[in-house]
């Protein structure tokens, strides 16, 4: 998951355009998109703020891809690692499940394939949330 994260935040780092151009591409979709509350928050919240909402979602990518790799590589190398990684995961995860969510609702009626990813996505970082927040009591 945390390899995903970091191919997707590489992309939008050094491509340069991304948030510059988010409110030209969230213009183009919105008018198609199926869900009126999603439309409305598109229409009054992110385009207007795009360059806001463009740096979150570049940023919320890489600190979910940095947390989630080294997070993952510490868990399995050392499974008695400190609490703090595996919150640090759960964040990581949690963060990922938001942005997907929020992308599934703004393209993913887009292509099957987009609808799907990130569906699948998102049940993989719920079911790495329910299993690191189990082995975190455990731990306790």
């Amino acid at each position: 998951m945390g390899l995903l994260w970091s191919k997707s935040s590489y992309g939008k780092l050094t491509g340069g355009t991304f948030v510059s151009g988010l409110d030209q591409t969230l213009s183009k979709v919105v008018d198609k998109n199926p869900y009126p509350f999603f439309k409305q928050f598109l229409t009054d919240v992110a385009i207007p703020n795009s360059v806001l909402f463009g740096n979150l979602t570049l940023w919320g990518e890489v600190l979910a891809a940095i947390s989630i790799t080294l997070g993952a590589i510490l868990l399995l190398f050392k499974p008695s690692v400190n609490k703090l990684v595996y919150l640090a995961v759960i964040g990581g995860l949690a963060g990922g499940l938001v942005l997907n969510v929020v992308f599934w609702f703004g393209f993913g009626w887009t292509s099957p394939s987009t609808d799907s990813l990130n569906l699948l996505m998102a049940v993989v970082e719920i079911i790495g949330i329910f299993f690191l927040l189990k082995q975190f009591r455990i731990s306790e």
